[in-house]
């Protein structure tokens, strides 16, 4: 782990480039019914090989459209989870953010609340953005509440979304520069 550049580095969590080596266990987790019950590609387990496809494709040979990172505890540096900014757009000056908690021992331990604080502040003060959007379900009260306490905000709903049998409302947040908890523009 001591060869890994720390890019980011928050009280609880530590943000590092995404790793080839880790693959499976990003697989393990978004094969997990538990962790992948929130995610809004909900479902999405794949073959191991499709995993490492998706990384090839998509991390490793990421341009200026994305950035990935793993999320490592501080006390340890044991991987617990990943996140990134994709669909960035410097012209418009935006990007989605996305990311999971993987490590369910990890859950309700501002794990989550920590990593949207740091990614919003990487968005506004290193790639120059002025607005970072997500998409979350409204049953994942976990990952609202942690969106809200990082600075986050309601900006509208998708109603009526198919979810298997069930139907759900994706809710929509953003947060732009001045909002992000913690810090001060």
């Amino acid at each position: 782990m001591g060869d890994i550049p720390v890019i980011i580095n928050g009280t609880k969590i530590a943000l590092t480039p995404q790793q080839r080596e880790n693959v499976p266990t990003y697989w393990k987790w978004i094969c997990d019914p538990e962790v992948n019950a929130g995610l809004t590609d909900v479902g999405a387990c794949v073959s191991i090989e499709n995993e490492y496809e998706w990384y090839d494709n998509n991390v490793a040979k990421a341009g200026g459209g994305s950035v990935h990172f793993d999320i490592h505890e501080v006390n340890g540096m044991r991987l617990v989870g990943d996140c990134s900014l994709f669909d960035i757009d410097h012209a418009e000056g935006t990007a989605e953010l996305g990311l999971i908690i993987g490590e369910k021992d990890c859950w309700n331990h501002g794990y989550a609340t920590e990593t949207v604080a740091l990614l919003a502040r990487y968005a506004f003060h290193v790639l120059g953005l002025s607005s970072v959007i997500l998409h979350v379900y409204d049953f994942n009260e976990r990952a609202i509440a942690a969106y809200r306490k990082g600075g986050f905000r309601e900006v509208g709903r998708r109603r009526g979304l198919r979810l298997g049998a069930r139907v759900v409302q994706e809710i929509i947040m953003d947060i732009v520069p001045g909002e992000v908890a913690g810090v001060k523009d």
